[in-house]
């Protein structure tokens, strides 16, 4: 057996026949990989798409259900427990993997040294996104936190670093799970000295989530982990942190814009009076349009950005302090 698919679920049931639909239609012969499907404590009952998957899309399927729901770390490290495959293949419920991404992805570990692969993560081309709709999923290039919606692990040192570390899985206040342990596995198998790769072509496609605006507005709630990251796995810092994903030119731009409107307020606040027209010219440059529609978007979002910029920090912080680690 050439792969194990590891899917930690939990209800989903449509998002998860979506997901075996993409598996079924895989380059890679049926018969070298197998699915294994933790049921992560599911009020849905997911036995006639496991059937389906079975029966209809001729799917090898071995499932367990877990007895009490802990996040879906500990669930996938049941997974990889059960699998057989030489390589786990983990993804999530609301991922499709296209149809090369088995064999693509396979392919990479031909050379023995490689350890870990991974690919890109875009949203499925047929949803579209909204202002709110979360999309912090996307990753086009090779991603320093390495999700496991598209993370390959050689099984034997997947099982030589003990899985994944289940202190790092929580839930938020809206009952969300909240974790960085595939992080966290990912920076230990570099660490260890292993060598992976980044497979442009093993894409997985992933579920465009509608969010309301509160969800939207505290999303970034979930980046108070990454202090305790950047503390076990200091070569996170940088490329965390100062390779883009905090401290990107356009954010860079922002937090100098806010500091700047801090020390104007200070100064002379009735300065703050030319803010609008500030506010405009710099959608006009970052649009390059005077279509008025558009630009007013802009104006409108950007005190929405600046307050979830707020957010972020604000967690961090919190972060910093409860893991007793400065981010930066």
């Amino acid at each position: 057996m050439k792969a194990s698919v590891v899917i930690s679920v939990r209800n989903r049931s449509q998002m998860l026949l979506d997901c075996f639909r993409g598996l079924a239609a895989q380059t890679l012969d049926k018969g070298q990989f197998e699915v294994v499907v933790i049921d992560n404590c599911s009020t849905e009952d997911l036995g006639p798409v496991l059937g389906q998957a079975r029966d209809a899309l001729g799917l090898q399927i071995r499932s367990a259900r877990t007895a009490r729901d802990n996040g879906p770390a500990p669930a996938r490290n049941i997974g990889a427990g059960m699998a057989s495959g030489e390589v786990i293949a983990f993804t999530d419920s609301d991922c499709r993997p296209t149809p090369e991404w088995l064999e693509r992805g396979l392919a990479a570990f031909e050379a023995r040294a490689v350890a870990m692969v991974s690919g890109p993560v875009l949203a499925k081309p047929e949803q579209s996104a909204t202002f709110t709709s979360k999309t912090s999923f996307v990753t086009a290039t090779e991603h320093p936190t390495f999700p496991t919606a598209n993370l390959m692990v050689r099984r034997q040192v997947f099982e030589a670093m003990g899985g994944f570390d289940i202190s790092l899985s929580f839930s938020d206040p809206f009952g969300r799970a909240t974790e960085c342990a595939d992080t966290d596995l990912a920076w230990r198998i570099i660490g260890a000295g292993h060598q992976r790769r980044f497979v442009a072509e093993a894409v997985v496609h992933h579920e465009l989530e509608a969010q309301g605006f509160l969800l939207w507005l505290l999303e970034p709630t979930r980046l108070f982990l990454v202090p305790e990251l950047v503390r076990r796995h200091p070569g996170l810092r940088d490329s965390l942190l100062w390779a883009g994903l905090f401290f990107h030119p356009r954010g860079v731009l922002l937090y100098l814009g806010l500091l700047l409107l801090g020390l104007v307020a200070w100064v002379e606040p009735m300065a703050l009076a030319a803010l609008p027209a500030a506010l405009l010219s710099w959608a006009v440059i970052r649009k390059r349009t005077l279509d008025p529609r558009t630009l007013l978007a802009f104006c409108m979002r950007a005190p929405l950005h600046a307050c979830k910029l707020l957010v972020m920090n604000l967690s961090l912080l919190y972060g910093s302090i409860r893991f007793r680690s400065v981010v930066l």
